[in-house]
């Protein structure tokens, strides 16, 4: 399967579930990363490979905040005294602006931005945020860095997305066929039209697990597609905008105010602690198809303790525990596992075009069907929208 494309490698793997069951294809699987993953370490060991950053360093994120705008104030000329002080001409004796005693002074807006980072690698640019997505008034809503969370292979790099939910909205979108459920509600698999627009869209990312894998639950607009899983992370979505994520039952409870939530295992960072359960190499809480200690892309989301940022993180030849590393090198309250595996690990933002909408992928090694997310897409999904857009599911 390593010599077909991931889409048509994906394809073939869920014709031989259907065929030889689960266990067989994930031990196959599992074999064929492992192999992978060893011959990158024999060639990082020789000198044939070596650590490259995912994008080129960039000025240091003080250095990209927006300008300030002066007052648009008439300039009073200036004249030198013998000291070189300068000092307002005769011309103008009367020129010293006073703000009015009623109407103080507009404060100049401090710019977003996510919180420094430190310890998180030795690649040039590690730790170091960059402007990622921005609003239609120039504001930057999303920042972007990488962290190097394993040691053993310091060839990885895990990129990360810092999100204001502030100025942003998340919604969620089931996929046409995943996850799979009997419930009888509208599967789409698509971004609604009245976000679907310049301006409005930001970016997209992919969900959880398909069903069959793990079970984990599911709820879109009242209807739920699959039923939680007790002390399971959870991210979910409310009415007003919030989004929270946490434990089900716990930090998680069910609530009319909900407009969808999604689960994908337990929680990575439990309470700003990495979960110790995370460095069990036999369970399956995470799901059944593939090994928590097998190197392969994977992906989830973390948010801070005011719920402020949430935090999207992705990265090839990540295992279990050192896709939990990279969450810990992070300023996040709670995270979880979301999808794993090249085709299905995607995070887009969007650009106009000549020919209308057109999607990039946050690093170029992202595989699958591009433009993905402007589509029907079979497999549940996020995306961002400017605050103005709709609150909710889709």
């Amino acid at each position: 399967m390593l010599g077909l494309r991931p889409e048509l490698a994906a394809q073939a793997a869920d014709l031989l579930r259907s065929i030889a069951g689960d266990e067989v294809v994930a031990r196959l699987e599992d074999t064929v990363f492992t192999i992978k993953d060893w011959a990158q370490q024999e060639a990082y060991q020789l000198g044939l490979m070596h650590t490259a950053a995912p994008w080129a360093s960039v000025a240091p994120v003080s250095a990209l905040a927006a300008p300030r705008v002066a007052p648009s104030v008439t300039p009073v000329p200036l004249t030198p005294t013998p000291q070189g002080t300068p000092v307002p001409t005769e011309a103008h004796p009367t020129a010293t602006i006073q703000p009015s005693p009623t109407v103080p002074p507009t404060p100049t807006p401090t710019p977003w931005q996510p919180a420094p980072l430190t310890d998180v690698g030795k690649m040039d640019g590690a730790g170091q945020w960059s402007a990622y997505l921005r609003d239609p008034a120039g504001q930057v809503v999303a920042y972007k860095t990488f962290v190097q969370p394993d040691p053993s292979r310091p060839y990885v790099y895990a990129a990360v997305v810092a999100i204001n939910m502030r100025a942003t909205q998340l919604h969620f979108v089931l996929g046409t066929e995943e996850p799979s459920s009997k419930a009888k509600i509208a599967r789409k698999g698509v971004i609604p039209a009245a976000d679907l627009q310049s301006g409005t869209l930001l970016a997209a990312f992919n969900g959880g697990f398909k069903a069959r894998h793990g079970h984990f639950g599911a709820m879109l607009d009242g209807v739920t597609l699959l039923p939680p899983i007790k002390d399971f992370g959870t991210i979910a979505l409310y009415q007003d905008g919030r989004i929270r994520l946490g434990a089900w039952g716990t930090d998680i409870v069910t609530s009319t105010d909900m407009v969808a939530w999604r689960q994908n295992g337990p929680l990575l960072i439990d309470h700003g602690t990495i979960n110790p359960h995370t460095a069990d190499q036999t369970s399956r809480d995470w799901g059944i198809i593939l090994n928590g200690v097998t190197a392969v892309e994977r992906s989830g989301v973390g948010i801070s303790a005011d719920e402020a940022v949430l935090y999207y993180v992705a990265g090839d030849s990540l295992i279990l525990p050192r896709l939990a590393s990279a969450f810990a090198m992070l300023p996040v309250e709670n995270a979880i596992q979301l999808d794993i595996n090249s085709i299905y690990v995607r995070f887009d933002t969007f650009q106009d075009s000549a020919s209308g909408l057109v999607s990039s992928p946050l690093l170029d090694a992202m595989k699958g069907p591009r433009q993905r997310y402007l589509h029907p897409w079979s497999r549940d999904f996020f995306y961002l929208t400017t605050r103005s857009g709709a609150v909710g599911g889709s």
